[in-house]
């Protein structure tokens, strides 16, 4: 469409957490279709200009461009719950603990899905909310099955 695309990225390939060899097909096709790949880079800081926005990169790159997107993963959204005042614990990620039914050190607090930062996609938490139920409403103790997760790329 004629626009110029450079792709940053923390590691030696894109799409982290995926087959490698798949990884290494996607990077080729992209380098084929023109997109700019800057492998093991992370932007440093981004200023606006009259001429557009300086992009810098810890490889001491300078770019500019017209616009820029960050796509920098997720974080576990559990800050305003205030969980530490009824003691639930929290790993470094702020992600709450649970154990393998997805239980946290609080006998009666459960938590499934992003906010526990196991597996964040849609799918797996309607498992794991489904295993809660039938473990804590149905007494038919479920641990989510986590072996075979499909996933894709949009």
């Amino acid at each position: 469409m004629g626009a110029t695309v450079d792709l940053f990225f923390r590691k030696e390939l894109p799409l982290r957490g995926f087959d490698d060899e798949m990884r290494a097909v996607v990077a080729r096709n992209l380098e084929g279709r023109g997109i700019n790949l800057h492998p093991r880079t992370n932007l440093t800081e981004l200023t606006k200009t009259e001429k557009g926005i300086k992009i810098y990169t810890d490889h001491k790159e300078e770019l500019l461009a017209d616009v820029v997107l960050f796509a920098t993963g997720r974080a576990p959204n559990t800050k305003r719950l205030n969980l530490e005042a009824v003691g639930v614990e929290l790993d470094n990620a702020g992600a709450v603990k649970v154990d393998e039914y997805s239980r946290t050190n609080i006998p009666t607090i459960w938590a499934v899905g992003d906010v526990t930062n196991r597996m964040n996609l849609t799918p797996v938490a309607l498992m794991e909310g489904t295993c809660f139920a039938k473990t804590v409403f149905a007494g038919q103790p479920t641990k989510p099955d986590y072996n075979h997760i499909p996933c894709a790329v949009f």
